[in-house]
């Protein structure tokens, strides 16, 4: 300046104050035979990218996948919410679990049946866990026009 003092430039990136004082050094190529070293500082990032960088790469990675895993899983299901397909309507299940039993086409299910009195009991998981992607909205739906043509007006417990 003028009166002598040192020219003072802006930084065009913001300093962040948020407690994290970490610092990642490392060599960077610069050019065919020549290096740099560089580093990387935590008040150059904003307070959640500098909590997420204290940490080495393969803690946070497998966070990272099982987060990506998640959302794509429910933006890939987004296009079901509210369908009641009737193939898992209550009459469809009963119908399935009967034809099962009739062709033995199940013999997991024909083995419990058959030795349920021999062994004592034992939990069914196809009775207990989600069979279908619809579970969550086909709880207590019901193949209206099946239940007319048999001449059924209501099903028991609706």
């Amino acid at each position: 300046m003028p009166d002598g003092s040192p020219k003072k430039y802006p930084l065009h990136q913001p300093i962040w104050e948020h407690g994290y004082d970490w610092e990642h050094w490392s060599l960077q190529p610069a050019g065919v035979f020549h290096t740099v070293y560089w580093g990387d500082f935590a008040q150059d990032y904003s307070p959640y990218m500098a909590f997420i960088q204290k940490f080495p790469i393969w803690v946070g990675a497998p966070f990272f996948c099982l987060a990506v895993f998640i959302g794509s899983n429910i933006f890939q299901n987004m296009g079901s919410i509210g369908i009641k397909p009737k193939r898992y309507t209550v009459e469809w299940e009963e119908a399935q679990r009967e034809r099962e039993r009739a062709e033995n086409t199940n013999p997991v299910t024909r083995y419990l049946d058959r030795r349920r009195s021999e062994r004592g009991w034992n939990l069914i998981l196809g009775n207990v866990l989600p069979y279908n992607p619809y579970f969550y909205y086909v709880k207590n739906s019901h193949d209206w026009d099946y239940l007319e043509s048999k001449g059924i007006e209501r099903p028991e417990g609706k």
